[in-house]
Order: structure tokens, then C-alpha cells, then sequence
């Protein structure tokens, strides 16, 4: 609990020092995106990173449709791969979004492919110029919030 009160503060001080508008404009930004995913006690055991894109459809001044897919990264070992493909719906205040969506994790490699169950996806960030903060979590949908993975990641525009 201690931790998730320090984060909290640190991204509202962070929010408090940010620009008051965001510079991401068009119909669409694309973002290519590193990062990394741990459980709900933040303990980074096993460390598992991640890399991958997202696409931003601008629907409107302040809804954004977010097609994404991750590859989860156990350390440095590529086999097998886990894939995170999500789609997630968000509202943009200036610089700051916040939004919700589904998503799976699939499993490639070792002689098959093994899917998920869809699940929640619950995001926030800060979208500038040509960069892109997020923080964001997963959990089931039959079991919500009973086991969460939360993760962040940094993402660069195109």
C-alpha cells in the first residue's frame, strides 16, 4: 500500500509539471514502445520486459481507439514468446488519458500456441509531442482484480 501511495504521488507531481496541452495530433500516431509487466506485489520476479506498438485513431478531440501488441520477454530468452494483443478505448484530457479495453496473452512456441481468457485491461498515461508514458494493468474478468499484472511502458512516435 505504502508503494502505490509513493507512485501515486510521483505521477501527480509529474502530471502537475507537464505541458497543458498535448501535441499528438492528426487522425492517427503510431508508437513503437518498450517496457516492462510484474505482478500485483511489484516484485519483478521474474523480470519480464516488453516490446511492441500501438496505433492511436483519433476519433474525436477526446477519444482515442488504441490497437496494441506486446511481446513479453522473460530476461533475454525469446522461446518461447508471449504475445499481448489489446484494444483499448481512451479519453484524453490535454495531455493526460485514461481508458479500458480487452485483451489476451498468448503463449507461441513450444510445439503449440496456448490463449488466455479475454481480460480487463485498465490504462492511464501521458501522451506529449512524440513520446508516450503508460502505466496500465490487466486482470480477469471472472475473478476481477483477484490477480492483477501491472506493467508501464515507454513509447516513441512516428
Amino acid at each position: 500500500m505504502r508503494k502505490s501511495l509513493v507512485l501515486a504521488l510521483c505521477v501527480l507531481a509529474l502530471v502537475a509539471a507537464l505541458p497543458r496541452e498535448s501535441q499528438a495530433a492528426g487522425p492517427f500516431n503510431f508508437y513503437i514502445r518498450g517496457g516492462v509487466i510484474t505482478d500485483q506485489n511489484l516484485s519483478f520476479s521474474p523480470f519480464l520486459w516488453t516490446i511492441g506498438a500501438n496505433l492511436d485513431l483519433n476519433l474525436g478531440p477526446i477519444l482515442t481507439l488504441s490497437p496494441e501488441c506486446d511481446i513479453i520477454v522473460y530476461q533475454f530468452d525469446f522461446s518461447p514468446l508471449w504475445l499481448a494483443p489489446a484494444v483499448l478505448l481512451n479519453l484524453r484530457f490535454s495531455a493526460l488519458y485514461v481508458g479500458a479495453g480487452v485483451g489476451i496473452f498468448a503463449l507461441l512456441g513450444s510445439g503449440g500456441t496456448l490463449t488466455s481468457d479475454p481480460l480487463f485491461k485498465l490504462n492511464g498515461g501521458i501522451k506529449l509531442d512524440s513520446i508516450k508514458v503508460q502505466a496500465y494493468l490487466y486482470t480477469p474478468f471472472d475473478a476481477f482484480f483477484s490477480s492483477i499484472g501491472i506493467g508501464a511502458t515507454l513509447g516513441f512516435g512516428f
